[in-house]
Formats: C-alpha cells, sequence, structure tokens
C-alpha cells in the first residue's frame, strides 16, 4: 500500500498570510527561521548599547571565574533584553519612524501576538532566573517592574528627569542579574560590585539622553519631554561636559594610572564632542556610535582596579 505523504502534512499560520497552508518540513523550517529572525530584530537595534556593554560588565564586575559562564549570562541578558523591546515597541508608534525596519513596523508580527508574546515573557523571564537563584529572580522581577513603568505605565513619556531616573534603574536591574549568573556563586555580590552597578547607572541616567539625538523626529511627534528636544544646543554641550567629568571621576574612583585615565578621557572628549560640532541627524547617529564605545569602555574600569589595585 503506497503512503499519501500529504497524511504527514501540518497546517501552520503564516505570519504574512490570512489563510491556512500545507506545510512541509522545508516548510516549516522556513517558518523557525522566519521567527526567530523576528525575535532578533526586535534586539537588533540594542546591541551596541546594551549587550555589549553590560556582558563586559558583568564579566569584570562579577569577576568572572570561568568562561563556561559566557554563555549563559549572554543568553540572561538578550532574553531580558527581548522581553523589554517588546514591552518597549508595544507600547509606542515611535519606531514607524525612527526604526522602520523592527517587527511591527516591518509587519513581520501583528500587535496583538506581539502583546501576547510581551506578557509570555515576563514569568519566564522569572523562572529563567530561578533557575540560576533567587536573587537573580529578584533582579528579574525588578526589571519586570521598571518595565512596566516605563512602558505600559507611560513612565517615557513623564518628565524627563522621571523617564531618565527609570532608564538608570531599568539598567542597573539589567546589570545586577548579568553580574549574578557572571558568577560561580550566583546568590551574592560584593561591595566593588554593588559600586560598580551604581556608578553604571548613575551614568546611564545622567548621559543616556546622547540617544535621543538621533531619534528627535520621532520623539517630537509623540511629544516626549527629552533634554534634546527641551534645552536645544545646549544640551549638546552638556553631554560633553557630563562625559568629561565621568571620565575624570571614573578614572579616580577606579584608581586608574595616569596614562589610561588620560586615553580615557580623550576618548570621552572626542564622543562627547562630536555631539557639538556635528548636529545632523545622521552625525547623530554617528556620534551616539562613539558614546557606545565609550560607555563600553567605563563598563571595565571595575576590571581594571581588580586586576592592578586588588593584587
Amino acid at each position: 500500500m503506497k503512503l499519501d505523504t500529504a497524511f504527514y502534512h501540518t497546517n501552520i499560520f503564516w505570519p504574512t498570510s490570512r489563510f491556512t497552508v500545507p506545510c512541509t518540513i522545508p516548510d516549516l523550517s522556513d517558518a523557525v527561521i522566519y521567527h526567530v529572525n523576528t525575535l532578533w530584530l526586535f534586539t537588533k537595534s540594542d546591541f551596541m548599547t546594551t549587550m555589549i556593554p553590560i556582558s563586559l560588565f558583568a564579566i569584570v564586575a562579577a569577576p568572572m571565574t570561568s568562561i563556561h559562564n559566557i554563555p549563559h549570562l549572554v543568553f540572561w541578558l538578550w532574553f531580558h533584553l527581548l522581553s523589554f523591546n517588546t514591552s518597549n515597541q508595544t507600547a509606542s508608534l515611535e519606531d514607524e519612524t525612527n526604526k522602520p525596519d523592527r517587527p511591527l513596523p516591518a509587519g513581520r508580527i501583528t500587535l496583538r501576538d506581539a502583546i501576547i508574546l510581551r506578557w509570555t515573557l515576563m514569568p519566564v523571564c522569572w523562572v529563567l532566573s530561578l533557575a540560576y537563584s533567587r536573587e537573580a529572580m529578584f533582579a528579574s522581577m525588578a526589571l519586570s517592574v521598571f518595565t512596566m513603568m516605563y512602558n505600559e505605565l507611560r513612565g517615557s513619556g513623564a518628565h524627563f528627569m522621571f523617564r531618565y531616573a527609570l532608564n538608570g534603574l531599568g539598567f542597573a536591574a539589567f546589570e545586577a542579574g548579568t553580574t549574578l549568573v557572571a558568577k560561580n556563586d550566583k546568590s551574592c555580590l560584593d561591595n566593588a560590585g554593588w559600586l560598580a552597578i551604581f556608578l553604571s547607572a548613575s551614568i546611564f541616567a545622567t548621559t543616556i539622553f546622547a540617544q535621543d539625538f538621533r531619534d528627535v523626529v520621532g520623539d517630537s511627534l509623540i511629544n516626549r519631554d527629552t533634554i534634546p528636544l527641551r534645552f536645544g544646543s545646549p544640551s549638546r554641550t552638556a553631554l560633553l561636559l557630563g562625559v568629561i567629568g565621568w571620565s575624570i571621576g571614573l578614572s579616580c574612583i577606579w584608581e586608574v594610572d595616569p596614562y589610561s585615565a588620560v586615553t580615557f578621557t580623550a576618548l570621552g572628549t572626542y564622543a562627547g564632542g562630536r555631539f557639538v560640532k556635528y548636529t545632523t541627524v545622521e552625525e547623530d547617529r554617528n556620534s551616539y556610535f562613539y558614546y557606545n564605545i565609550w560607555v563600553s569602555v567605563a563598563h571595565i574600569l571595575p576590571g581594571y582596579w581588580r586586576l592592578f589595585r586588588t593584587a
């Protein structure tokens, strides 16, 4: 008796279709690739701003003693970034102007499905974190609270001081959880680790408005209160001074040698100075890239202190 291969076909819903179609194994593979790519696109634009600096930070702030922890900390961080970004991108329409390649404005996923994904990811993040430690779960839950305050409760549209404070708290939760996962003992951090988290959160709270220069068009359309929109050109000078101030301050706190301190401060001066010298949206995107390089270097300074000052 000849088998009918159609018997083994499975019906699935294609993201871009309003009807069901028979699906073979190659079709199923294409669908999986499509959805994985959609998840990637939710987080793609934040790799330089979040994944790289916080991963580096966790490795040196823990400090990490086993390279086997790297895949764990990277996955924990990415999964929580995905949770935050699905919340952020379902709560605001700014992406239609600022980032049209993201899944929602690109039509890769419906708003309804994205909202379901957003609320499904939150408890999954808690369970994932609990697999490492209760403390990692508490960091995950704190991040969930700050995420809801920022997105669903419209903290992102509140007074700019409250918005930037929430940014700092959110980054602190990201960093606390990632740093705990980076350690062999995932239940505690030492005083230097907590100081590093506090300083990093403060840096983000006081300089993260660097990203608002590149997003000024979308922010103005939704009447978001940002430092660039409120203060205009003087905010560029304020950013430069803030980056220079943090460069000097961090060099002193982490006891950086004079040559490295001068180099780090020069990097900050260049990154901040670009915002003053170049004022087009396209150049602001380029300047934001250099700002993130400076942030990444700032995040490895606790490692310098552990390596050279506590040996």
